[in-house]
């Protein structure tokens, strides 16, 4: 039993090993960039060993998916929830956004903006499962949104959806910004993202 647990505990970090290897590459070149070669060379690993734990390519992106997803949970969505309310919750969540892409936590700043347009004319598994990312950000602004007008924090009278989509849309650009080396438009894009939520509030929090 101890050597089965040793056994698994050597995969499990030879896993997180390859797929920070492969966060890294794809978050740049894109996850059609990502061939387990390429990936086993700059993880120092065996290209056997990659396909024992992930068995073919297509299974590598969707883990790289994965992986970047809860590196900018852990960076960004986590520490915003824990604000006390739905409101600095919400610009917890604006700001850490852009925080995360500013630090170049991954090289290429936003890994789902940049894999949405990869793969926004390819259908499949891997545009599928960005899509339903893509989804769930959107999904907690909305809801966010919806708590923080529940609580009185924002204007009732709000479009929602319109503030979720203008939200978005700064993210999208200013990530083409960061990676062109824009400055200028990167942070226009953050000043209007804080100034959509600052007017929506309906007092100071």
């Amino acid at each position: 039993m101890m050597e089965l647990d040793r056994r698994r505990q050597r995969g499990e970090r030879a896993r997180a090993q390859v797929l920070e290897h492969s966060t890294a590459i794809a978050s740049t070149e894109g996850l059609a960039g990502l061939s387990i070669g390429r990936v086993a060379t700059e993880a120092g690993v065996g290209k056997g060993n990659i396909q024992v734990l992930f068995g073919d390519k297509e299974a590598l992106q969707l883990a790289t998916i994965e992986s970047a997803v809860a590196l900018y949970q852990q960076n960004v969505v986590d520490p915003a929830m824990q604000e006390p309310t739905p409101a600095t919750r919400l610009k917890a969540l604006v700001d850490g956004w852009f925080g995360f892409v500013e630090a170049r936590t991954l090289p290429g700043g936003c890994f789902i903006n940049a894999v949405s347009s990869e793969y926004r004319a390819r259908p499949g598994r891997i545009r599928d499962r960005i899509n339903e990312h893509r989804k769930e950000i959107r999904s907690r602004f909305a809801d966010l949104i919806r708590a923080a007008q529940e609580e009185d924090e924002l204007r009732t009278h709000l479009d929602v959806e319109q503030m979720v989509f203008e939200l978005v849309a700064y993210q999208a650009a200013a990530n083409v910004a960061s990676s062109m080396g824009d400055s200028g438009e990167f942070f226009r894009a953050r000043t209007s993202s804080v100034e959509l939520v600052r007017l929506a509030t309906t007092r100071e929090n």
